[in-house]
């Protein structure tokens, strides 16, 4: 709908300070000259909007126009609230300001969806550390809050870090970007020798903000983290296979690999009752070890018989580790 545009382009002009008419289309999804149509209709209106012309130019808001939330429909209010996460606050040293800002945002909201919004904050958790306790190396400590106010701050970081598959560690300087929370682990998405990537922070033992600002180029950290994710996964080679799974460790098998399905049987099963025959789809060949050991005597694989081979043999090289 066009009003729900029209408030949008204020909302991101609010944000941005300015835009080009060519990001806004983009941003909108639709062309610069529906933009400038809605350009004109906001200033006929009595919204202080205005265009600059030039290479720094774009779209403008008068810097002291202030708008409500008002006009946020039922949907809008509930994913506000149904959103937002104190675990996330609480690990950035923010859970207190999580909670006044929440109260603000609360007021703010149109009186008609204010209960429900807040119904919704309190019936949805989002809560990324699981079941486990999260392990005392992914703890936030010092060095986090470092990073972190290196991240706020936008200036540049000297770090000491370790490689995942290496002892030593080595000493660089990086623009860091932003922070990403993944399940429990956090990354800094940072610019190194100019080249952009992601360190887990819990690899990183000493970390010291230094007085020269970052370059101020924009990076989307969103959009690179999901691009590095799936330069991630496309370095994997999947692997089926086959096996009998215990009835009483189904739920298990379904949870652990990327899919499960049940299969006509291509052999008897290891005991007459309580077998189920499944097809296992897995990350990799490592992915499929891992959950078949998780398994144990509960799985037996028919079913690449490469992999079987692998496995019998790396519980073989196990067991002869701990003889004697």
């Amino acid at each position: 709908m066009r009003a729900d545009r029209l408030l949008s382009i204020i909302w991101l002009l609010r944000a941005h300070g300015g835009l080009s008419t060519v990001e806004l289309a983009e941003r909108l999804e639709v062309s610069r000259r529906t933009i400038l149509r809605d350009v004109e209709a906001l200033s006929a209106a009595g919204v202080p909007v205005y265009c600059e012309r030039g290479p720094n130019g774009g779209v403008r808001l008068l810097p002291d126009y202030r708008t409500d939330v008002t006009a946020l429909s039922s949907e809008e209010s509930r994913a506000l609230f149904a959103g937002v996460t104190a675990w996330g606050a609480d690990s950035l040293g923010l859970g207190d300001a999580l909670a006044s800002g929440l109260r603000k945002l609360l007021a703010a909201v149109p009186e008609t969806y204010r209960d429900q919004s807040a119904t919704v904050a309190e019936r949805i958790v989002i809560d990324p550390q699981g079941w486990l306790p999260q392990p005392e190396q992914e703890q936030n400590g010092d060095t986090f809050r470092i990073v972190q106010n290196a991240v706020f701050a936008q200036r540049r970081l000297q770090i000491e870090y370790r490689h995942k598959t290496r002892s030593s560690t080595r000493v660089a300087v990086v623009e860091p970007h932003g922070l990403v929370s993944a399940t429990r682990s956090w990354y800094l998405c940072a610019t190194t020798e100019g080249e952009l990537g992601f360190t887990k922070v819990s690899r990183i033992d000493r970390a010291e903000m230094l007085p020269e600002p970052c370059s101020g180029d924009t990076v989307g950290v969103a959009a690179e983290w999901r691009g590095q994710r799936e330069r991630f996964l496309d370095g994997f080679t999947a692997v089926t296979a086959t096996a009998w799974v215990r009835d009483t460790r189904w739920s298990d098998a379904h949870e652990w690999v990327i899919r499960a399905g049940e299969r006509e049987p291509t052999s008897p099963p290891p005991d007459p009752d309580g077998w189920s025959f499944l097809e296992l789809e897995f990350v990799d060949h490592l992915h499929a070890m891992t959950i078949l050991l998780r398994l144990g005597p509960d799985a037996r694989i028919v079913s690449p018989i490469t992999l079987r081979d692998d496995f019998t043999a790396y519980l073989s090289t196990t067991l002869e580790r701990y003889a004697g």
